[in-house]
Order: C-alpha cells, then sequence, then structure tokens
C-alpha cells in the first residue's frame, strides 16, 4: 500500500461538503449506509467525498457507476484534489461498471456478496485498514429481477457484513425509483446520507427481522410508532431548550443587575469613615466576588453568542499563531510564548480558532499569576489531514479540577471566569471539527485541527 500526500479541497467553498466529510471522518459508520438523492450533481459530489474519505482514512476503495460515467468520477475525484491515475496504478482506487459487475451474467446475490468479502478481507492482507465500497443502484433498471429480490439481497449483505472489514454506500436515485421502493430500502440501511447530511436511520430493520414483502399495515405501523416516538423526543429537546434559555437569560440580565445594585451599595458604604479596617476589608472581600459573579454572568451571554456564529474557515497557521502570541503577550507583558515546529500550512477551522488559543493561553497564564510562565507552542503534521498544535510549560498548564472537568467534558463548581474561558476555547475547537486532548502529562496539551495541502 503506497502512501499519499493529497488534500482534500473540499475542506474550502461549501460548508455542506466541509460538513458531510467531518461527519464521515469522525462518525462511528456503520458497515451499510445508503444515499437518498434527487439530483444528479449532488449524488456526483456526495460520492466523491465519501471516495475521498475512504482514500484518506487508508481505505481501498471499490466503486460501481453506472447513470454517472467511470470519467465522471475520475474526474470528480481530480477537482477534489485525489491523484486518480495514481490511486489507480497503487491499486487503491478500482472502478468498474455497476451492470457489468452486478448483471454479468446475470444477478446473483451470493455471488455478489462473496465478492465484496473477497475484496475486503484481500484489503486487509494488502495493509488497508479495509474497503470502501460504493454502488449506483440504478443498474437495477436493467434487469429484469424483481425489486424484493434486490431487498433480499441488501439484507443479507447488511447480515454478512457485520463481521467483514467493510463500509458500503448503497445509492439510491429518488427521481427513479418509486416512493415504495424507497420507502423499502430505508429498511435494509442503518445509516443514511440524505441533503449533505449524516443520519441514523430510524426506520431500519435488522437482518434477522427483514421480509422484503412485509405487509403495508406494518409498515405504517412501523413508520407511525418512530414518527411519533421521534416528534416526541424533539418536543422534548425543544421544551428542554426553551427552559435552558430562560435560566440563562436569568443569570445574563436579572441577576447580573441585581447584583450591580448590590455592588453600588456596598462601595457606598465602604466610603463611611466610621467603619473599622476589618469591616472595610469584608466589604472589599464581598465586592471582590460579587463582580465574579457579574463576570461569569456577562460571560456566558458571550459564550452562546459566539458560538451561534460560529462558521468554518481557512488560516495560515504562521499568521494566526503570530497574531494569538502577539495580543497574549500584549496583555501578560512578563509571560514568554515561544512558537515552533512546521506552521507554513493552511488550516480549516472555527472562524473564532484564534480568540480560543488567545482564551486557553490567557487561562494557562492566570492559573499562576505571580509566577512568569514559559509557554512553548509546537505544530506538526499528523497524518495526511491534521495538525497537532501541542501547548506545553514547566509547570502544571491549568488547575487540575478544570483539566477533569474538561476531560469528562461535565462542570464542577465554577469559583472564576477563568473556567468559562476553557469551555470556550474547547467549544469553539470542537466547533471547528477539532480536539482537545490532556495527555498524562499535566503541563501539555494538545490541539488537533484540519490541515489543507496547496
Amino acid at each position: 500500500m503506497a502512501r499519499h500526500e493529497e488534500s482534500s479541497r473540499l475542506f474550502t467553498g461549501d460548508g455542506q461538503k466541509e460538513q458531510l466529510f467531518a461527519e464521515l471522518d469522525r462518525a462511528d459508520l456503520s458497515r451499510h449506509l445508503a444515499l437518498f438523492y434527487e439530483d444528479q450533481d449532488v449524488q456526483l459530489e456526495v460520492a466523491t467525498i465519501y471516495l475521498c474519505y475512504g482514500l484518506m482514512s487508508g481505505k481501498k476503495c471499490l466503486y460501481f457507476p453506472e447513470s454517472n460515467g467511470p470519467e465522471a468520477i475520475r474526474q470528480s475525484l481530480r477537482d477534489a484534489g485525489i491523484d486518480v491515475d495514481q490511486r489507480i496504478a497503487d491499486g487503491d482506487l478500482t472502478i468498474t461498471d455497476a451492470t457489468e459487475a452486478y448483471l454479468d451474467p446475470e444477478f446473483d446475490s451470493d455471488r455478489m456478496i462473496s465478492t465484496l468479502e473477497a475484496a475486503a478481507e484481500e484489503s486487509v492482507e494488502e495493509g488497508y485498514d479495509g474497503l470502501c465500497a460504493a454502488g449506483e443502484n440504478t443498474w437495477c433498471f436493467h434487469t429484469d429481477v424483481p425489486f424484493e429480490q434486490i431487498l433480499s439481497f441488501e439484507s443479507e449483505f447488511d447480515d454478512a457484513c457485520g463481521d467483514v472489514p467493510v463500509t458500503a454506500l448503497c445509492q439510491y436515485d429518488l427521481a427513479r425509483f418509486s416512493r415504495e421502493s424507497a420507502a423499502k430500502a430505508l429498511w435494509t440501511h442503518d445509516q443514511l446520507i440524505y441533503q449533505y447530511t449524516l443520519c441514523d436511520n430510524p426506520y431500519y430493520i435488522p437482518p434477522e427481522e427483514f421480509t422484503a414483502d412485509t405487509d403495508v399495515a406494518l409498515d405504517a405501523k412501523l413508520m407511525l410508532n418512530q414518527t411519533y416516538d421521534l416528534a416526541r423526543t424533539q418536543r422534548q429537546l425543544k421544551q428542554r431548550e426553551q427552559r435552558l434559555e430562560v435560566v440563562s437569560r436569568v443569570l445574563r440580565h436579572n441577576i447580573r443587575n441585581d447584583l450591580n445594585v448590590v455592588t453600588g451599595n456596598i462601595e457606598l458604604v465602604s466610603e463611611s469613615a466610621a467603619l473599622s479596617e476589618e469591616d472595610q476589608q469584608r466589604l472589599a472581600d464581598a465586592i471582590e466576588h460579587v463582580s465574579r459573579v457579574c463576570e461569569i454572568a456577562e460571560k456566558s451571554r458571550y459564550v452562546q453568542q459566539t458560538l451561534e456564529r460560529t462558521t468554518i474557515n481557512s488560516f495560515d497557521l504562521r499568521a494566526l499563531l503570530r497574531k494569538v502570541v502577539a495580543e497574549v503577550t500584549d496583555q501578560y507583558p512578563d509571560a514568554t510564548l515561544n512558537v515552533e515546529g512546521e506552521t507554513d500550512v493552511q488550516i480549516a477551522t472555527s472562524n473564532a480558532f484564534g480568540e480560543a488559543l488567545v482564551r486557553l493561553l490567557s487561562a494557562i497564564v492566570q492559573s499562576e499569576p505571580e509566577e512568569p510562565t514559559a509557554i512553548t507552542i509546537s505544530c506538526e503534521p499528523v497524518a495526511p489531514e491534521n495538525v497537532a498544535i501541542s501547548i506545553e510549560a514547566e509547570r502544571p498548564l491549568i488547575p487540575a479540577t478544570d483539566r477533569d472537568a474538561l476531560e469528562r467534558g461535565t462542570e464542577t463548581q465554577l469559583k472564576h471566569g477563568t473556567g468559562l474561558d476553557l469551555w470556550l476555547a474547547k467549544w469553539i475547537i470542537e466547533s471547528g471539527y477539532g480536539t482537545v486532548s490532556f495527555p498524562e502529562d499535566s503541563s501539555r496539551l494538545q490541539i488537533t485541527t484540519k490541515r489543507i495541502s496547496e
């Protein structure tokens, strides 16, 4: 298996395609997926994204075109940044006409399943991470085989692929397959791609329960029950969001305004000459704690606004880090920040990624404000599509309680606003399809984000 340094240009230009690629890259994919589409251009784009995912994930790819010619697939992959000729020469990619593969000499489900199983096992023997297969199911219109037999094949393959290192994408043209046929095809696929979105399929029927000639009444009951369950879940989620919004508004507005009144009155009282030094100190402590609560309320509002405006953009990493370092050292002159490693790369991440780094680095400096802080930021490529940004110091970067909360994904009591800065940084990075991880060494953390080759 040869190594390639390609990078998909699908990360820039179209948010839908960027999101789908990221979802395929991050999701725990089913072995058997289906694409449902109404537009041929959409089908070609999604098939290309899927193949790019497979090739860049170290899988051997097998594609069966029918409504598209083989050259259309090859050209679409080239446009996405794939060296198609080299990939084919190296054995990474095979494009075989679907009609020839499925119907030569005639349709035989056992033969097709055996062929795909053998190809998957062979891919592992050759050093790949499995087989990534996709077929345009419009080949069904070139055979007299009843569609129920095709569905039985889908279910039998669904049963077989659970033990085989394969991910397969079946593609259904909603403009050509009847609504009844498409609805039945839904039953045999655990995950779906529709309108550039990867979805868990609520209508999926496991192979042991599937029959291609399921009674229509049972079909309707199944779909109605699942639709009801989905509607109830959506209603519960909407109610929860409304409750959270009310609580958030109270924290951000009502409590903040009331605390401002409290602060003003305490400050007036503290100006009295009749107060002892001890009473003056108590009032100063009270003002400090009230100010901290006001700060948290204000930051909670900012967190919500920032995350709601998140988009995916491309950045020059070197220029971005230069700006981040300048902003942090301007705010904390005693801090020393050094950047090293491979920074001459383009990255695709949240539009607020720079702000996330500033808040993260500022929180590190503030964790021990009395001590001068020396921080090293090192960058290196990891895998064809990622960049790792490591942040290190000669002391623990953040308090253990904050670190534990970020690793667990749940928060304990916030003692000050810095905790919200850490959460905001984490959420911004993750919204750009990146990760934040904490190795065992408490003096280091690592951020991984997407890299774009020129």
